[in-house]
């Protein structure tokens, strides 16, 4: 990879339609787009969603073309990238109401969900996936689009003295019927369930306590699940991990031993056939690991003189984007 562009004295909200999308102090960049903002704006782009966001004043808009237009009722956003789907969501009275537009036709649930909440996960088919926590993450849902209740998976909380573990709300990969449960401790995976996603049969478990295994997993386009991880233990080893999630077989692949490794599986992105990780150690660099060779192909030091924390790298099949929140600044990369 060869650096190509810095950018300094920005935010980097992400990639919108292939655009980058750039927050200076004095205006919204996305693409050839120039927007002037105002005091107090706030911009995102949605995550799994279609939108880039401004709110000013308690209100929020949308982008459209070249200026931003009132948000769509409720708070519509893609569902994992699912073609012509989109839904919005509120709670009352304890009640969680789901409106969800696929192919121009509305399935509308309410299902009881207490003070706290629900959250839409992923929708399979004809299968919804909600948790009580994207985040702090104990209960999973599925229920049909109909309403119809199916089944649950629940985390339950032990006694002080014993893990107490969660479900990894931000990463629950489905392949074909299979739906993987990651339960961690903090954010160290500690077992791993497969699961019938219409039925909740278990079709298998593994304990990983005591083995490499990352809390992220990413599905390939030959629906075995990657990630990389490192495992200490008289030294720090960095490991590209392989997951089939019909069986349930972990293998796992030493690339890296180095003292100094601070990396995340977290943060980490899959593009094509290929692994990006960020290791955090000072000075932080990016690298590259093929999943079908096996092998850590690139390492790209960055040299930031201080101590900084970044996320994954966002790639495209051309670029790759760096944004080092602590100093404002985008690095772009070329391929």
């Amino acid at each position: 990879m060869k650096e190509i562009k810095k950018y300094k004295d920005v935010k980097f909200l992400g990639l919108y339609n292939g655009e980058m999308a750039l927050w200076y102090s004095n205006r919204l960049e996305v693409g050839n787009v120039v927007i002037p903002i105002e005091k107090g704006d706030d911009f995102v782009i949605w995550k799994q969603s279609r939108f880039l966001s401004r709110k000013r004043n308690k209100k929020r808009m949308i982008l459209d073309a070249d200026n931003f237009v009132d948000w769509p009722q409720g708070r519509y956003g893609e569902i994992n990238r699912i073609k012509d789907c989109s839904y919005s969501k509120k709670v009352d009275n304890g009640v969680y109401l789901l409106s969800i537009l696929q192919n121009s036709k509305e399935y509308m649930l309410n299902i009881e969900c207490g003070e706290y909440g629900l959250d839409l996960v992923n929708i399979v088919d004809d299968v919804l996936m909600l948790s009580d926590n994207i985040i702090d993450c104990h209960t999973l849902l599925f229920y049909t689009k109909t309403g119809e209740r199916l089944w649950e998976y629940k985390e339950e909380e032990e006694e002080e003295e014993e893990e107490n573990l969660k479900i990894n709300g931000r990463c629950i990969p489905v392949v074909d019927d299979v739906v993987v449960v990651i339960s961690q401790e903090i954010t160290a995976a500690m077992k791993l369930h497969g699961f019938n996603i219409r039925t909740g049969e278990l079709l298998w478990c593994i304990n990983v306590s005591e083995r490499v295994c990352p809390n992220t997993f990413f599905v390939g386009d030959d629906n075995m699940l990657y990630g990389c991880d490192v495992y200490y233990s008289n030294t720090a080893d960095l490991h590209l991990c392989r997951l089939d999630p019909k069986t349930g077989v972990l293998e796992s692949w030493k690339l890296l031993t180095d003292e100094n490794l601070d990396v995340s599986s977290w943060l980490v992105t899959m593009h094509g056939r290929q692994l990006y990780y960020t290791d955090n150690r000072r000075g932080n660099e990016i690298g590259v690991i093929d999943v079908d060779k096996r092998e850590l192909i690139e390492r790209v030091p960055l040299n930031i003189k201080k101590k900084v924390t970044i996320g994954a790298p966002v790639v495209t099949d051309d670029k790759v984007y760096v944004f080092i929140s602590d100093l404002q600044e985008l690095r772009v990369f070329e391929k």
